[in-house]
């Protein structure tokens, strides 16, 4: 495995040594013939175009697999690739994301209608911000619980992490030959709680080039 804790006596010890090449501060591009796949398919956010900053990363173990977030924004919109690595460490897929809507549930039964029994998050179908429908990609019949994750997320290699607890569930609708993403999550932080709604893309491998 080519990735773990990084033994530099500097950093905070929960910063892992990041695959890839990630790091805060490097920049990320979708690569120029990934964006063609998806080019006429009637997605609701295109990919973006150009250089993105990654300003926080994470490493969240799930399903077997590592799953590390890189966060970058670009004007008003905020951006998550999700590096997909294996037991091996190797690397599978990327999950692209575009921070589609935060909602702020106001009371409790606010919060009921997301993540109780039979809630938003956990039904077989959604029907997003979007208009759109999404199909749900985990677990089985009429309601599945929200997959629950704890996240470490650095902004500073040397500076203790932000801890994201979150709710979610991912879902998908068929875009041509290709899967448009929604993922939905219930997410606690320290200065927080609120649900966010990321709509994304499954990229190849080679689909994002890292500077």
């Amino acid at each position: 495995m080519f990735f773990g804790k990084r033994s530099a006596p500097d950093n905070h010890p929960d910063y892992p040594r990041f695959p890839l090449d990630l790091r805060i501060g490097a920049i990320l591009a979708v690569d120029v013939a990934e964006a063609l796949r998806f080019e006429g398919l009637g997605l609701t956010l295109a990919l973006p175009q150009g250089e993105l900053l990654v300003d926080a990363l994470s490493s969240t173990a799930l399903f077997g697999l590592t799953l590390v977030r890189a966060y970058a924004k670009q004007g008003e919109n905020a951006y998550l690739f999700q590096f997909n690595l294996d037991a091996a460490g190797a690397l599978n897929d990327i999950s692209f994301f575009h921070l589609l809507q935060e909602i702020r549930p106001a009371s409790a039964a606010d919060w009921g209608l997301w993540l109780d029994a039979g809630g938003l998050i956990g039904g077989k179908d959604l029907n997003a911000p979007n208009g759109q429908t999404y199909l749900r990609q985990w677990g089985d019949g009429d309601y599945a619980p929200p997959v629950e994750a704890a996240e470490l997320i650095f902004t500073d290699p040397k500076a203790p992490p932000r801890l994201v607890s979150h709710q979610m569930h991912l879902y998908a609708r068929t875009v041509g030959e290709e899967n448009e993403n929604m993922l939905v999550s219930a997410d606690t932080e320290p200065e927080a709680a609120l649900v966010r709604a990321w709509i994304g893309l499954d990229l190849t491998p080679y689909g994002v080039k890292v500077y």
